[in-house]
């Protein structure tokens, strides 16, 4: 169960089960290679996994926190898809079971809006990775994950089924099964 415990420099952090999360929504990476970014991020706050993605593919909240209860309880079970958590929530979103496409889909493009999901055993260190993350990207923008009739329409596009059909809320359930079904 997802609860929300605080907010820190605006920002939310949430706990779902033992782990912390907190989600930042950038207009504009205004950094010249992400992944040399996100490597620095790691190697600073190696107690929080990181994860860029981008935010056409999210549809809303919900639906990161659907996805991180699909993988906590997958890595209970240790029947995980992949060993690094972070990169197993990326291929639940976009629900895909190939990394290079995965990244390819749902990865942060130079420039482009990014949603960073941070999760961490331990919140003093999730605390301090959200004022770093703040302080290195001004332009913060969480109406990027708002749920859109324009954004179930490309996710419907792009996994080939018809959304015409779907409320909200049966759209988001959809979405959840598929990420559990998403396999290597």
């Amino acid at each position: 169960m997802k609860e929300k415990i605080e907010s820190i420099s605006n920002l939310r952090l949430y706990r779902i089960d033992s782990i912390f999360v907190t989600i930042i929504c950038i207009e504009s990476i205004g950094v010249s290679d992400i992944g040399i970014t996100i490597a620095t991020f790691r190697k600073l706050f190696p107690d929080v996994l990181i994860q860029g993605i981008n935010p056409s593919f999210i549809y809303g909240q919900k639906h990161i926190f659907e996805v991180i209860k699909i993988i906590l309880e997958s890595n209970r079970r240790k029947i995980k898809i992949m060993k690094r958590l972070e990169m197993e929530l990326l291929l639940r979103i976009v629900c895909c079971n190939q990394v290079d496409k995965a990244i390819d889909i749902g990865g942060i493009k130079k420039n482009g809006s990014a949603c960073f999901v941070l999760l961490s055993e331990k919140k003093r260190p999730i605390v301090d990775s959200i004022k770093y993350i703040r302080k290195m990207f001004v332009k913060q923008n969480n109406s990027l994950l708002r749920v859109t009739k324009e954004k179930m329409n490309n996710i419907c596009e792009r996994l080939e089924f018809p959304c015409d059909k779907f409320n909200r809320k049966e759209f988001l359930r959809i979405l959840t099964e598929k990420a559990t079904l998403v396999s290597l």
